[in-house]
């Protein structure tokens, strides 16, 4: 039994660690992504007008080219640059030339939770940085979905293609999901330890 008790201490502590030092989660699914967060995040689908300049201020984040001398405009304004609208009738486009590093997401306060559709032409490897790591290939004038979450906290995600192609950002949800708290992992491991004693008794008449 004393096994047994053990057993149960090990796991409730092994459930409250993975909770409080979790690591990002990566989707290439909206649906999946939007099950795993539970919905209710924050949307922006870039369908005011804005002009060409190098740092564009959103709701709750600014985008920034990292280097060159491009800047960010208004994908409905170069509809020929790529084929990126996935959602109403504008996005925000990038033209990550051979001068350039890419483009920089930075949010007012960190984030557990962030997604967006991605098209590039011609087709890419895309590198993204600054708070997590990950890399995505994209087929040519094709918008796919990137998303992680993140409980250590989202404060910046930068995207740098190869090839030196057009991008386009569609379709960002963004914001804070809730995380399993460590209380409710502490109850199921007390739980455990109060079906062993009672085994225990069970055993001892």
């Amino acid at each position: 039994m004393k096994k047994l008790l053990f057993l149960a201490i090990f796991l409730t502590v092994v459930l409250v660690s993975n909770t409080a030092l979790a690591v990002p989660v990566f989707y290439n699914s909206r649906a999946a992504f939007d099950a795993a967060t539970g919905g209710g995040l924050n949307f922006e689908s870039f369908e005011n007008d804005f002009s060409v300049a190098a740092t564009i201020a959103f709701t709750d984040f600014t985008v920034s080219e990292t280097g060159g001398s491009n800047g960010l405009g208004q994908l409905r304004d170069f509809p020929w640059l790529v084929d990126g609208i996935t959602d109403g009738t504008g996005a925000l486009v990038y033209d990550d030339n051979d001068n350039s590093i890419g483009t920089f997401f930075s949010f007012t306060s960190a984030i557990t939770a962030f997604g967006l559709d991605i098209a590039t032409n011609p087709g890419s490897t895309m590198t993204i940085g600054g708070s997590v790591s990950d890399t995505v290939v994209l087929a040519n004038n094709t918008a796919s979905f990137w998303g992680v979450i993140d409980f250590a906290g989202i404060n910046s995600v930068t995207f740098s293609a190869s090839g030196g192609p057009n991008v386009g950002f569609d379709a960002v949800s963004y914001g804070n999901t809730a995380v399993p708290e460590p209380a409710t992992m502490l109850l199921l491991g007390f739980g455990i330890i109060g079906l062993v004693g009672l085994g225990r008794k069970k055993f001892k008449k």
